[in-house]
């Protein structure tokens, strides 16, 4: 029975991704890709038009004891993807990587990146202080939640990549949980493979409104893993930030064939 908001996102987002699509282009909401083509680059939206569609859904058809959860992860996205959106219109490159924007914000000089790490350090904290049982916990949680938000956004730099790593993810995360967020997973599943192809074909982008949605939802979901599992997480998340802030993923990704070939994919 939880396949069918698998089913519900799929369809619902395959009828409202051409009229997005349309309305950014008339409204000329349209950014160079890597390739120098003017798309519409804030294509993530659709993700918090399906986390308000499920949740509705949820509250009506859902236990009571659920929607708390649901409350959650639907605030954490609201808020994260507002902040995605105001880096997505306004933000600049002139500075680069987490460690970038924290030093701007250390110099009390504010960058929309900053802005987003400040939105995203206090998302994670509220849903922490609400999921964690004690202060081992709420440290555990409070860094995946930051950490899987950004992480997506790390992979965001070739069509497709950044749906590739959440759809692992979460893949791999529904075997782990027995609990609304399965269904939430499942939905936001559904909604990626309907956006996938215009992705893939770099038709538009996601933008950081998408790839932080997508990573908040995958962070909020780790905070129901046992402590070990998340211990885990947050070395690997760690250990891939720490990476990312002195080498290209995309470089290393060119580098190995099965990554390659899996970064290719559809394309």
């Amino acid at each position: 029975m939880k396949h069918i908001y698998f089913v519900m996102s799929f369809i619902v987002i395959r009828l409202v991704i051409h009229p997005i699509e349309r309305l950014f282009i008339d409204s000329e909401c349209l950014k160079e890709n890597y390739k120098g083509d003017l798309i519409p680059y804030t294509m993530g939206i659709i993700y918090i038009f399906d986390m308000l569609f499920i949740s509705i859904v949820l509250y009506i058809f859902g236990p009571e004891k659920d929607h708390m959860n649901i409350l959650l992860a639907l605030v954490g996205i609201l808020i994260i993807g507002l902040a995605g959106l105001i880096d997505d219109l306004i933000g600049s490159n002139k500075v680069r990587g987490l460690k970038g924007h924290i030093k701007k914000l250390v110099q009390l000089e504010l960058t929309t990146g900053g802005l987003k790490a400040v939105f995203g350090a206090f998302t994670s904290i509220f849903i922490s202080l609400l999921v964690s049982i004690d202060t081992l916990d709420f440290i555990l949680n409070f860094i995946t939640i930051s950490l899987f938000t950004n992480f997506i956004n790390l992979l965001d730099l070739r069509p497709g990549r950044a749906l590739k790593g959440f759809l692992f993810f979460a893949v791999l995360f529904i075997l782990a949980v027995n609990n609304v967020y399965e269904i939430i997973l499942l939905s936001y599943i559904g909604a990626s493979i309907a956006y996938l192809p215009y992705d893939l074909k770099a038709r538009s982008m996601l933008g950081d409104i998408g790839s932080n949605s997508l990573g908040i939802i995958l962070g909020i979901t780790a905070t129901s893993f046992p402590v070990y599992i998340k211990s885990l997480l947050v070395i690997i998340l760690i250990f891939v930030h720490i990476y990312c802030e002195k080498y290209s993923i995309t470089k290393l990704i060119l580098k190995n064939k099965i990554l390659r070939y899996i970064d290719n994919l559809g394309r």
